[in-house]
């Protein structure tokens, strides 16, 4: 293969290391930029949730991959098209957001990945797409490329995709999985509360299927104060988790400005 350049994160997943990142919600090259620069190993451009969408999503991957962070996609739906753009984008990871059955991750697997094409179900192939550097790479190192290096991630958000998870975990082609824990408890109508005793309860049932099939999965560690951060990110990797989300340019944005703002408040 003469494509040049690997996946940093699927490489050091395989490598049994941790790898962190950050979700930018905001239509921010800035943001993608000072996460690298902060050291960070990947940033999630969310299209489900955020501002990113169609070629500003693209002007976010291009200025990850000029400063050295890899770009995943977090699409907005489980659309082939949707999916298939992301890859040709030159996103190296896409996440599917509230896959709930096997079939569902069949689906994305075949919009993602030339080699796992089924019946009504394949991407379309185009040669001069940006991934392929507008095609000054052989097809063939492509789609090699593509096959080994963009890794696929399925969330699961909803108590159907619970229920579905061995079968999801056992599709080829699904590279790594997340739970969706804000999705899931406000389907069990917790009121938003994703780390109380009833969601515990869920996560373990979670982590046991995921220990099982030997699947990577991405975990979240709220910001907060270092030391809870640092138990948090201790316990998790115990448990097995590589990949881990610090949270949002958003959320982290607000909680900076809020500690900067609290000196000059007055005391309760």
């Amino acid at each position: 293969m003469t494509y040049p350049h690997a996946n940093p994160l699927k490489e050091r997943v395989a490598a049994g290391e941790a790898a962190c990142g950050i979700y930018v919600q905001m239509d921010s090259v800035d943001a993608v930029e000072i996460a690298a620069a902060a050291g960070l190993d990947y940033v999630i451009l969310d299209e489900e949730h955020g501002a990113p969408s169609g070629a500003r999503t693209t002007a976010l991957i291009r200025a990850a991959q000029a400063c050295g962070i890899v770009p995943i996609v977090r699409v907005a739906d489980q659309d082939r098209t949707a999916l298939r753009r992301a890859v040709e984008a030159g996103a190296a990871g896409i996440y599917v957001p509230d896959v709930r059955s096997a079939d569902q991750a069949r689906q994305a697997v075949a919009a993602v990945k030339f080699g796992h094409r089924t019946a009504g179900a394949g991407r379309g192939a185009c040669p001069s797409v940006r991934a392929a550097r507008h095609g000054a790479v052989p097809w063939p190192d492509y789609t090699a490329w593509n096959d080994r290096y963009v890794q696929l991630t399925v969330l699961i958000e909803s108590r159907e995709g619970l229920r579905a998870l061995d079968e999801i975990l056992a599709v080829p082609g699904v590279d790594a999985v997340a739970l969706g824990r804000f999705d899931l408890a406000h389907e069990l109508g917790l009121n938003g509360d994703r780390y109380g005793a009833a969601m515990e309860a869920v996560f373990a049932q979670f982590l046991a299927q995921v220990s099982a099939a030997g699947m990577p999965w991405f975990a979240r560690v709220a910001p907060g104060p270092q030391e809870h951060m640092r138990e948090a990110y201790a316990r998790l990797r115990r448990q097995g988790a590589c990949m881990f989300t610090l949270g949002s340019d958003r959320e982290l944005l607000l909680k900076s400005f809020r500690g900067a703002l609290a000196p000059m408040q007055p005391s309760a």
